[in-house]
């Protein structure tokens, strides 16, 4: 059927669990998981002693906020990472989220698509270990070359909601990881990666398409509901997600969203999010149900699907086992 990824991450998930259930999806045939760099976990150091515990499956950040660190950093420690694993490393980055950036790191946040552009068009040739000279608005690298050239290069995906910086990732970056994302969004978004391929003279076939699909096997509708209205609604909070659900149709929830924040209401926000919504941004039901939903995404031409559970109340590492084998014959 295909290839599929699992996102890994929650607040509750210890490092000892990751390592179980990346161990889980490899024994049942995924691709790749993916691991999101959270205010105060680092990505990097989580992918590196992944790999030590499995023996083919790939690791991707999912992503690295290009605010938070350099270019020529972040390179250098992914090419470390793929010494010790040739071709089962990606560098999957993105702007992140200004308010938790800026206040958590104190880091100024400007000229997002400038960033993105200049970040990935130095970071992706030092993954093919070349040496890089760089003259550009934001960075100015006289000369900069990894000292631990990957074995083979690595991939550089970026994420990308809107279409500016989907036409960004078909102009510079191996692939695009996608959010949120309903099948009719897939469609419209492949549509600009080609644009930003052709502007440059690219084959659109170079670029894997990717998206983050929320996914959740089970027959408790209402529990798996409520707890798809906390995760839409903390998306919501954020002006970029609020600009991307008015996109995708749902203008009047976007509003409510930002009334209910800018009043700090988080239950409020919660009861924004109509079962319409869910519906459209979620995957959950019976496992045959799952999987067929995700049969449609790669019928718009989704190239890798990857499943993100969340937690429903129940021990979290339960939740999140129970999905990635259910899931599997979607994987394989």
């Amino acid at each position: 059927m295909g290839a599929a990824g699992v996102r890994i991450r929650d607040a509750n998930l210890s490092l000892a669990e990751m390592a179980k259930l990346s161990s889980v999806a490899e024994d049942v045939g995924y691709e790749s998981v993916w691991l999101p760099e959270s205010m105060g976990r680092d990505a990097v150091s989580e992918l590196t002693g992944l790999i030590g515990v499995t023996k083919d499956i790939a690791f991707g950040t999912g992503i690295i906020p290009v605010f938070g660190r350099s270019p020529t950093l972040t390179a250098a420690a992914m090419a470390t990472a793929a010494t010790l694993a040739p071709g089962r490393v990606i560098l999957g980055v993105g702007i992140g989220h200004r308010d938790g950036l800026v206040a958590g790191h104190g880091v100024s946040f400007s000229q997002p698509l400038a960033h993105t552009r200049e970040f990935v068009e130095i970071a992706r040739p030092l993954l093919r270990g070349e040496r890089v000279a760089y003259e550009g608005n934001i960075y100015k690298i006289a000369g900069y070359k990894v000292d631990c050239a990957p074995p083979s290069p690595v991939p550089v995906y970026i994420a990308a909601l809107r279409p500016a910086m989907l036409r960004l990732a078909g102009a510079v970056a191996d692939g695009v990881l996608m959010n949120w994302a309903t099948p009719a969004r897939v469609r419209e978004a492949i549509e600009h990666i080609h644009a930003g391929a052709h502007e440059v003279g690219r084959s659109p076939a170079e670029i894997r398409i990717a998206s983050y699909l929320r996914t959740c096997v089970s027959d408790d509708t209402e529990r798996v509901e409520q707890a798809c209205r906390v995760q839409i609604a903390r998306y919501g909070s954020m002006v970029y997600y609020r600009n991307y659900f008015t996109e995708l149709g749902f203008a009047a929830e976007a509003a409510a969203l930002k009334a209910a924040w800018a009043n700090g209401d988080a239950n409020g926000a919660a009861d924004v999010v109509d079962r319409a919504m869910i519906q459209a941004l979620t995957i959950y039901g019976t496992a045959d149900e799952c999987r067929e939903r995700l049969r449609d995404y790669r019928t718009v031409g989704l190239d890798l699907p990857i499943i993100a559970p969340f937690p429903i109340g129940e021990p979290v590492a339960a939740t999140f086992e129970r999905n990635i084998r259910a899931c599997a014959a979607a994987a394989s």
